[in-house]
């Protein structure tokens, strides 16, 4: 009765004893998943994403553009006599008020022959706003906080560099750390 046993035990174990034995494998291949999954937990340092757009100010009242962005076609600079391509956009308005386009901090204001009176100011997302050819009395130092739409200088003709285009404000645009086509992100039209 004992052997009768065992041979039944042996021949359930050859007729289905790889079924058994890969059931057992699939098990323990999925509780090893299983375990070896962590539930995902947030991030304490992780800053939360903002998902509503980022809308820009005009620098201006009124502008009208005097020369449009163009990384890719010389443009023809009347000052300088020359060819060159022109990252920023210049324009003009009645107004000579300047304005940042978004809520920031100064991180810098100089003067140069070349470019005039130049105000920087940094905003959140990866965002450098620079304003060139304003007067040298500023509105705004170094380290002071601004709100967008907030006067900053006036345009002047202080650049040497585009003295023939008179007042205007030559603007630039950065997105972290490369400039971009103001035009993208402002509403402007032609003179």
């Amino acid at each position: 009765m004992e052997n009768n046993r065992k041979e039944k035990v042996i021949g359930f174990i050859k007729r289905y004893g790889y079924y058994a034995l890969a059931l057992v494998l699939v098990l323990g291949i999925t509780l090893g998943i299983v375990l070896s999954t962590e539930p995902q937990k947030p991030n304490e340092n992780e800053v939360p994403t903002d998902t509503q757009p980022v809308v820009f100010s005009l620098p201006v009242n009124s502008p009208n553009v005097l020369k449009w962005y163009s990384d890719t076609e010389l443009m023809y600079n009347e000052t300088l006599k020359q060819w060159e391509s022109h990252m920023a956009v210049d324009m003009t308005s009645d107004n000579l008020d300047v304005y940042s386009v978004l809520d920031g901090v100064v991180t810098d204001v100089t003067t140069s022959y070349e470019n005039g009176t130049t105000i920087t100011v940094t905003h959140e997302n990866g965002y450098v706003s620079k304003y060139s050819s304003l007067d040298e009395e500023t509105d705004v130092t170094i380290s002071d906080e601004v709100k967008k739409g907030q006067k900053i200088g006036q345009m002047s003709q202080s650049s040497a560099n585009e003295l023939l285009s008179g007042n205007h404000l030559h603007f630039e645009l950065y997105k972290d750390g490369q400039k971009v086509d103001p035009s993208n992100y402002l509403t402007l039209s032609e003179k």
